[in-house]
């Protein structure tokens, strides 16, 4: 049996989400965000410090990230 547990997203990202992936094949933001959770974890790609850093001051900036 599987355990599972809670990630808590604001409710206006997940507005955003819902309707970014309204004409796309999710059946929920939950497989979304799974998928493409799981496509960046696959992936050769690899990002600096610097740019890490610059995604989470924009995440921030958001409202996205406390």
């Amino acid at each position: 049996m599987s355990e599972y547990t809670t990630i808590s997203l604001r409710k206006e990202f997940v507005a955003d989400v819902e309707t970014y992936i309204e004409d796309e094949p999710f059946g929920s933001v939950k497989e979304f965000v799974k998928h493409v959770v799981v496509r960046e974890m696959e992936s050769d790609d690899e990002i600096g410090e610097a740019e890490a850093r610059q995604i989470g001051q924009k995440l921030r900036d958001l409202g996205y990230v406390e």
